[in-house]
Order: structure tokens, then C-alpha cells, then sequence
């Protein structure tokens, strides 16, 4: 199977929706490989991963990780050459109408039955205004996904909207921002493992809680401008938080850097 090339007609939704499904574009055996590394990090969470939904009642040794936080790129030493990020690469330039070009990952694993939801939030709101209209993510399933257990949610044409006004969700140690959008504009996005969601850093999107019998697991692929230069000028809602130490800051009180 060969990875495909953008169409016309996915430049024109891309552009006027700020979202793309891509059907069936990544190998079952290439998501084979990149699970089995995942599978990894959430077997030793404690040591390589945050809790991003971080329930500000527990302590940092007893984090339940409501959401699991990491990146393949920590048990994977040769993942810069994997047919997928070269794809998400071409692809993405050709939706963006930019040079565009890998930046990090992240992988997002929902528990079965005691997730959180990924709250409404725009990229841009963390990484700030060094994005600005220059930032996509490509959102790669490891399993079927659907409401039950953690698809992901668009409100159509947001990135035409701005960058809305972000606040950190109440009861939540870690990062975790929200903002508020018009929800009768949101499409949910039900897909199958092999599709791919894109969407470009201004379209606010959410994912709900995993209430289904299994892990959901997926991998955020984030690509930025060439030139952009990461994350940076951050917005005054913007606070990091060491998972380590548990120290906690406001973006603009350490020196930017790409978010790990």
C-alpha cells in the first residue's frame, strides 16, 4: 500500500472546513509498529509519562493518568525515518500551501472507563502566536474510534474564527486548557484505524472521555512552518507544568521551548 498524495478536492475541504479525514492512509503493519511502541510507554507511565488531565486532589506519586501523555519518540530510536512522518510531512504541506515540517509528537492514551475528555482547545492557545496560521496535526488512531470511546470533535470552519480566550480547566494539576465554542458547529469524527484527521492549529477540537472496554490509544503528529521556530509569545493564559517536580509556571517565566 502506498501512502496517498493530497487531491484537490482535500486542499479544498482542509481550506474551507479546517479539518480532513484521510481514509485508510497509514498501512495496518506501519500501525502495528508504531502501537507496539506506544504499548510501551503505557506500560511504564510512571517513569515516561505525564498524567495531562491530572486530578489536582492527588499527589504526583499517585496520579491515576486520566490521560496518559508521552511520545514514541522515547522508545524509538530511529522513528525520524518512518515512512509515516515523511507522509504527514508531504501531506501536510500540500494542505497548509506551506513548507511544512515535523515538529514532536505526542502519544494520548484514554483508560478504559476513568478517562477525561480532551477539553475544546486550539493548538495556537499553547503554542502560541510563533503559529500563528502555521501549525498543523495530524491524528493518527491506533483502534476504531467513535463517541464511545474517544473520537475526535471539529467545530467546522473555526480556523477562520481567531484564537479564542483559553482558561485551565478547573480541578486539574496539569496543563490542560479550554475554551468555549459554538457547539452546534462541532462534527464528530468517527474513524477506523489506518484514517488520519488533520486539522490546522486554529480549528478548535475536543475528544471525549473513553467510556468503551479498551485503551484508545492515538499519536498527535504536530507540524510546524519551516522557519516558525516552535512555540513561543505565548498567550497569558498559557502555564507549564513539571510532572517530575511538580513545579508549575507561566509560560512567559521560562524560556520557550519545544513542548515535551
Amino acid at each position: 500500500m502506498d501512502y496517498p498524495a493530497a487531491t484537490a478536492d482535500q486542499i479544498a475541504f482542509f481550506d474551507a472546513h479546517g479539518y480532513l479525514v484521510v481514509r485508510q492512509a497509514i498501512p495496518q503493519a506501519d500501525l502495528d509498529q508504531i502501537e507496539a511502541h506506544c504499548d510501551i510507554l503505557i506500560a511504564e507511565k510512571d517513569r515516561l509519562a505525564n498524567d495531562w488531565a491530572w486530578d489536582e486532589k492527588e499527589s504526583k506519586e499517585e496520579r491515576s493518568f486520566r490521560i496518559v501523555q508521552s511520545s514514541p519518540s522515547y522508545v524509538w530510536p530511529d522513528i525520524q525515518e518512518q515512512a509515516y512522518r515523511k507522509w504527514l510531512a508531504s501531506f501536510a504541506s500540500a494542505l497548509m500551501g506551506l513548507d511544512m515540517e515535523f515538529w514532536y509528537d505526542q502519544f494520548l492514551g484514554k483508560p478504559p472507563g476513568k478517562s477525561s475528555p480532551t477539553y475544546w482547545h486550539q493548538d495556537e492557545g499553547y503554542w502560541g502566536r510563533n503559529l500563528d496560521n502555521r501549525g498543523i496535526t495530524g491524528w493518527i488512531p491506533l483502534q476504531d474510534v467513535d463517541t464511545v470511546n474517544g473520537c475526535m470533535h471539529f467545530v467546522d470552519g473555526g480556523h477562520q474564527n481567531g484564537v479564542l480566550v483559553h482558561r485551565l480547566v478547573e480541578g486539574v494539576q496539569s496543563d490542560l486548557l479550554v475554551c468555549e465554542v459554538d457547539e452546534s458547529r462541532a462534527v464528530a469524527c468517527p474513524m477506523a484505524r489506518g484514517d488520519v484527521a488533520f486539522h490546522h492549529s486554529k480549528t478548535p477540537h475536543m475528544s471525549n472521555a473513553n467510556t468503551g472496554k479498551a485503551w484508545r490509544k492515538a499519536v498527535t503528529n504536530h507540524l510546524q512552518a519551516v522557519g516558525a521556530g516552535g512555540e513561543g509569545n505565548h498567550y497569558p493564559w498559557r502555564v507549564k507544568v513539571n510532572q517530575r517536580t511538580g513545579e508549575r509556571r507561566m509560560a512567559g517565566e521560562m524560556p520557550d521551548a519545544k513542548k515535551a
